[in-house]
């Protein structure tokens, strides 16, 4: 293996590549302490020894960093370690670390968003949103299921929020408030029942 290029950027860290290719990210120190150089052949051992004592290290400590901050599911945590440079060998130690010590599981995750956000948010929202994050389509319809979510309550905040005391809309309010309604994923049936029907 030969580092073929060190590219300092502009927060000190330092872009290690090998053999042409991107390896890892370092700092001045790291250079320092295992002589790093371009051009340089770079044995196995360090190599494994940089990536265990180093680069899987910091990914375990950033991977727990990210979760003090707040709750994540599995592929936002990988996205967040790969934004942050870190090679894919070591955000799966890292995933697989606090996997073990149960700081993230998806259902848990699954459960806790649907239980808080039934009440403010629509169920396509809710089911858009836990699909981005990694969640299946059938395991958001079950939770749902299991927890007997409606729109009901989410959809008679939303237009409490818009109307406060109002107890009658103009066309054009209506309108303007189903045309909210909607982008916030309420269906149309919902819309009518809810607005419509209710503001005649």
């Amino acid at each position: 293996m030969i580092i073929t290029k060190l590219e300092i950027c502009h927060t000190k860290k330092t872009r290690v590549y090998i053999d042409e290719q991107f390896a890892f990210v370092v700092y001045p120190q790291d250079i320092r302490k295992y002589s790093l150089k371009e051009n340089m052949e770079l044995p196995e051992t360090i190599y494994r020894q940089i990536m265990e004592e180093t680069i899987i290290r910091r990914a375990k400590q950033k991977a727990m960093a990210l979760l003090q901050k707040s709750d994540r599911t599995e592929k936002e945590l990988s996205f967040k370690l790969k934004q942050a440079e870190y090679p894919q060998i070591a955000i799966d130690y890292a995933i697989e670390y606090v996997k073990n010590y149960n700081y993230i599981d998806d259902n848990r995750y699954l459960k806790q968003y649907i239980s808080y956000k039934k009440r403010t948010k629509s169920m396509r929202v809710m089911e858009m949103e836990l699909r981005q994050k990694g969640i299946s389509k059938e395991q958001i319809q079950e939770q749902m299921e299991k927890e007997a979510v409606t729109d009901e309550i989410a959809i008679e905040k939303a237009i409490r929020k818009k109307i406060g005391q109002k107890e009658q809309l103009t066309f054009e309010e209506k309108q303007k408030i189903a045309g909210y309604l909607y982008r916030k994923g309420f269906t149309e049936k919902d819309i009518r029942t809810y607005l419509w029907n209710r503001f005649e």
